[in-house]
């Protein structure tokens, strides 16, 4: 999509642009897809002296990475159990850890590179009703259990207020370690520091096909370009028909690689469609009433509301996820109804933009860590966690390759079930989803 219609592009007045290869390039890694995962592999390991060339089919912050609700969450995007129950103590132990590593390496970015992006903390996990807020007291105690202690309960109505006005919800977890960020801005200036750092970044230069067995003649020609040894290297195919010759490839493209993807990885990830919608700036009062710290907010529905007051004094409202990918109905209206039942005052606020972006989901909700094919590596499947999550990602990735931690290799060995269905796996999902929005609303 070259569609950057979100607040976030509008707001941008100097985006950086590259250009489109002029002809065959030769590389030591290739990463596919300019969003937060690709830009961050390709940013660690330019820093670390390797050459680098990164590919965007359309242009940067065009996908899911520049388009959602700027949500900077901590930790995993499920109970932890479906990752501990599959690894040894000490391998889980080191998954947990480096889940709770991603903010603070988001926040060591912004500092190292200077990024403007309105990075802020302070969020809510909202319960809307009495068994979401036990399931959130229990995660409280258990990430206490792991030595985090930035959780602090919510569980009436009474301390509730001073953070939410709202009767929607009956409490809240804060978590003082988690926010928000305008996303693109952050992008941007990932993607500033990683050409900075020597990284090739190509913007139009989509792939169209991968040829992942080892080639003794390639390896030879992209040798003279770059030096490096090994034992054979793979061929992109561009779609102007240019080529691209790499030692390593890297897949960061998530809900964007259908049409490159193996089945291994297509299988197991299912592309959803997730809408936001910006009001125009809200008054200082009416924002104090609402959100008076102005901490990032998500209840705790399987197909969850998700907001934030950006530092425009917008609201940044998102939510309603089509699983089919098929628009159907008035978007707008349906955000802006289900804005407006959390907060009956905001029935007056006028929309600046509506927009929507491509997320990708797993089966357990878990990033899915893999090869497909030798010196192809893959992750995928944030499933609507990825700001903090991708980044972490990109870092394990380059680090994998660089030789330098064994997160990859742990992760990699996790299960992920593919989705049900075949050809059917799209209405198998929305069915299913639909169950699960029926149990949020009966309330069960």
């Amino acid at each position: 999509m070259t569609d950057l219609n979100s607040i976030y592009a509008a707001e941008i007045a100097d985006k950086p642009k590259f250009p489109p290869p002029t002809g065959n390039l030769y590389c030591e890694i290739a990463v596919i897809g300019g969003g937060f995962t690709g830009m961050i592999a390709a940013l660690t390991l330019a820093e670390n002296g390797h050459d680098v060339a990164l590919v965007e089919a359309d242009v940067i912050g065009s996908g899911g990475s520049g388009r959602n609700g700027g949500h900077v969450c901590q930790g995993w995007p499920n109970d932890f159990h479906h990752i501990s129950r599959q690894l040894p103590a000490d391998e889980a132990q080191l998954i947990w850890d480096a889940g709770m590593r991603a903010v603070d390496l988001l926040r060591q970015r912004v500092q190292r590179h200077k990024i403007d992006c309105d990075l802020r903390f302070g969020y809510l996990h909202a319960a809307l009703h009495g068994r979401q807020m036990q399931e959130l007291l229990a995660m409280r105690n258990e990430w206490q259990a792991k030595g985090y202690d930035h959780l602090t309960a919510l569980d009436n109505r009474d301390s509730l207020a001073g953070h939410i006005g709202t009767n929607a919800y009956v409490g809240a977890l804060h978590d003082a370690n988690s926010g928000h960020i305008q996303p693109l801005k952050y992008l941007y200036g990932l993607a500033r520091a990683a050409s900075a750092a020597g990284a090739r970044i190509y913007e139009h230069a989509g792939v169209t096909a991968l040829d992942a067995t080892p080639n003794t003649a390639r390896h030879s020609a992209s040798n003279k370009g770059t030096g490096n040894k090994g034992t054979g290297t793979k061929a992109l195919s561009l779609a102007n028909g240019q080529k691209i010759t790499a030692k390593f490839v890297l897949l960061c493209g998530n809900a964007y690689l259908q049409n490159i993807g193996t089945r291994k990885m297509t299988s197991r990830l299912a592309p959803v469609t997730s809408s936001v919608l910006a009001t125009t700036p809200l008054s200082d009062n009416l924002i104090s009433h609402i959100l008076p710290h102005r901490a990032a907010v998500a209840d705790c529905n399987t197909a969850l509301n998700y907001y934030r007051i950006d530092a425009d004094s917008r609201m940044i409202f998102g939510g309603r996820a089509s699983y089919t990918n098929v628009s159907l109905g008035n978007v707008e209206r349906d955000l802006k109804q289900r804005m407006v039942d959390v907060f009956p005052e905001l029935g007056e606020s006028e929309t600046a933009a509506v927009w929507s972006g491509r997320i990708g989901i797993t089966v357990n909700r878990i990033p899915h860590f893999g090869t497909a094919g030798d010196g192809v590596f893959f992750v995928q499947g944030f499933s609507g966690h990825g700001v903090a999550l991708t980044g972490l990602a990109g870092t394990i990735l380059a680090n994998h390759i660089m030789g330098q931690s064994r997160l990859f290799s742990i992760l990699s060995k996790l299960c992920h079930l593919p989705f049900p269905g075949g050809f059917l796996q799209t209405p198998a999902l929305a069915l299913g989803m639909s169950w699960y929005k029926m149990r949020d609303y009966l309330r069960l």
